[in-house]
């Protein structure tokens, strides 16, 4: 028999994409799939684009839902679902023909409880072809947990799992985080397999044109979800007996990370906001208990960028602006000189 897969699609005001990730998922060469949308409450065309789509395919199950975003939406796809895999697809991307085929198959030969994939990463630049799991080596525990917490190793979409683990041990997603939820998500899933795999194949392609959607609008408002967040990540990590050097480590360069792109979010919109919100957003951000903690910690290897790092230590809001300038416009001119060179290649 084969094994029914269920795909679930959450989705909110979706009208400009909702279309073509069906299209994709209608057409792929392993046919025993489950669609489960749950429209969060959408006020656009959405509805009834569904509807004609599912009124063609009975494969596809469509609930609405008042609005409660992402992680409700998301849970109650699992509740709903009935196979014995679970994908999930963000309704702005696509996959590929063979996506669901070559994940169920690598996850029956390997008998892996995780199999991911690489993805297609599409934005204004052009298209990077990437993946956030390399298995040249035997891999721990600990360290797929990395690679987890790695680019975008800890999103949902590039992986199938299996119902058994998430309904035995009762996973979801937290309600009370709005950011990287399914970071979380994966973490805890990841903790009771047995064996996690990847196929070095790029078959999500992953839509970020969308200049409305959360990742692209990050403000000083997201910070305490990300605080949350990370104090979930090193509970978990230290629920694994993971050393406490090692995970502070790990926090530290996420903190970091989480800094340096609300800062770099302020910077880019410095017209828009004005300078005296930007310094504001900036002040606040750096007067926050818990980047307090781990500022110090703050550090990187290129010489060009140390000034910046130095600037955010000693909370000199002026000099990380200019400093800021410089460091964001560089990492941007690096970004399209790397594309460049791989559509050169």
């Amino acid at each position: 028999m084969i094994n029914k897969v269920s795909i679930i699609v959450p989705v909110y005001n979706g009208e400009a994409h909702i279309k073509k990730c069906l299209e994709s998922i209608l057409v792929q060469s392993y046919g025993n799939i489950e669609i489960i949308i749950i429209d969060d409450g959408s006020t656009d065309r959405t509805r009834s684009i569904i509807n004609r789509f599912s009124k063609e395919d009975r494969r596809i199950k469509y609930f609405h839902q008042t609005n409660s975003g992402p992680s409700v939406a998301r849970n109650r796809g699992i509740n709903l679902s009935v196979g014995e895999f679970i994908a999930f697809i963000d309704a702005d991307d696509t996959i590929d023909e063979k996506y669901v085929e070559q994940l169920v198959s690598h996850m029956l030969s390997s008998g892996s409880d995780l199999v991911c994939c690489g993805y297609k990463d599409i934005s204004n630049q052009g298209i990077l072809f990437l993946s956030d799991f390399n298995f040249s080596k035997s891999t721990s525990l600990h360290s797929f947990m990395d690679m987890v917490c790695n680019g975008t190793g800890g999103v949902l979409w590039s992986k199938i799992f299996k119902k058994e683990i998430i309904e035995d041990h009762k996973i979801r997603m937290k309600k009370n985080v709005f950011m990287c939820e399914d970071l979380i998500f994966v973490l805890e899933y990841v903790l009771h397999c047995k064996t996690f795999s990847a196929i070095n194949q790029h078959l999500y392609n992953y839509n970020r044109l969308n200049q409305y959607s959360i990742s692209s609008n990050i403000t000083n408002s997201y910070l305490n979800s990300f605080i949350t967040v990370w104090k979930y990540v090193e509970n978990i990590y230290l629920s694994t007996n993971h050393s406490q050097i090692q995970t502070n480590e790990l926090i530290s360069r996420k903190v970091q990370e989480m800094t340096l792109t609300i800062i770099g979010q302020n910077i880019k919109e410095i017209y828009k906001l004005g300078i005296s919100k930007v310094i504001f957003n900036i002040k606040e951000l750096l007067e926050n208990p818990y980047i307090e903690c781990y500022k110090e910690k703050f550090s990187t290897e290129k010489y060009l960028y140390k000034p910046f790092i130095l600037s955010i230590k000693r909370k000199s809001v002026p000099m990380i602006i200019v400093y800021g300038s410089f460091y964001f416009l560089l990492k941007e001119m690096k970004k399209i000189f790397n594309i460049r060179k791989k559509v050169t290649l």
